[in-house]
């Protein structure tokens, strides 16, 4: 009896197995089950919903227009530049032109003639230079912390001189450039205005003077909080001529004398018609 119930009990655990069907074991080198990204997190203490690492606030920006076209007619233009942040936060633009080397030249007056009696050339000279900001600048950056956003008197500050000279002179020509620079509208004083609305959605009104120089401009926008940077979009807009006035910026760049032969007779024949015109009368 004792040997049949042995039997029978040995016959359902064989039965209980291989419904259950064979154990297979993970390989070596693999984690565990249960462990994956549907497992328990590594981290005990952290909740499963909770990500291990603070994501980057979005911030995305646009262009009204993709470039500046300049024509025969150009007078001026400006650029809307829109977008959207995750709040909270304050949005601060920079707009910079391409930068090259510029020479500032002194005059005086000597003899009654106005001469050149000094000139200082400067690397890395931004073409333009404006800021736009949602609230005061210096108020954003009162911390210190936003160090990757210069006002235009850093930006100025950080540039030198090609040739060695004394501080005060050096500072002189430099006051000379950034006056010449604002008389043709490249550097504004004055500080632009984004526009928040809705706590997350901004724009901004970007002016460009009619005397702009051409070339690839780099349009950074910031998002900040508490005055330090948390993101931020770096754009490139694109200026340059079209239309009769490109053709005639490439001839005269690239056929120098055919343009200057032609520029004269044109001038010769301007002149003949107007003399014989005003012989008529």
């Amino acid at each position: 009896m004792l040997r049949l119930a042995a039997a029978g009990l040995a016959l359902l655990l064989a039965g209980s197995a291989a419904a259950q069907g064979p154990r297979v074991e993970p390989p070596p080198g693999t984690a565990p089950l249960g462990s994956g990204p549907f497992g328990p997190p590594s981290d005990p203490s952290v909740p499963p919903s909770v990500p291990n690492e603070v994501a980057t606030p979005e911030l995305i920006v646009d262009f009204s227009r993709p470039r500046v076209n300049i024509t025969s007619a150009f007078q001026g233009e400006s650029i809307l530049l829109f977008g959207m942040f995750d709040p909270p936060g304050e949005i601060v633009v920079v707009v910079a032109g391409p930068s090259a080397r510029e020479t500032v030249l002194r005059k005086q007056r000597v003899l009654g003639l106005w001469l050149n009696t000094g000139r200082q050339a400067f690397d890395d000279v931004p073409a333009y230079y404006a800021i736009a900001a949602s609230q005061p600048l210096q108020r954003l950056l009162a911390r210190g912390a936003g160090g990757e956003i210069l006002s235009l008197e850093d930006r100025l500050a950080s540039i030198k001189p090609v040739t060695a000279d004394e501080a005060a002179r050096v500072a002189q020509f430099r006051a000379g450039l950034v006056e010449v620079k604002r008389r043709e509208g490249l550097y504004p004083a004055a500080i632009g205005q984004v526009t928040v609305q809705a706590g997350r959605l901004f724009r901004a009104e970007l002016p460009f003077p009619s005397r702009l120089p051409e070339g690839v401009y780099d349009v950074r926008t910031y998002l900040l909080r508490e005055g330090r940077i948390v993101a931020a979009v770096s754009r490139p807009l694109p200026v340059g001529k079209v239309g009769f006035s490109a053709q005639l910026a490439g001839w005269a760049s690239h056929d120098g004398p055919w343009y200057g032969l032609g520029a004269i007779v044109m001038a010769l024949l301007v002149g003949w018609i107007g003399g014989a015109l005003m012989r008529r009368l």
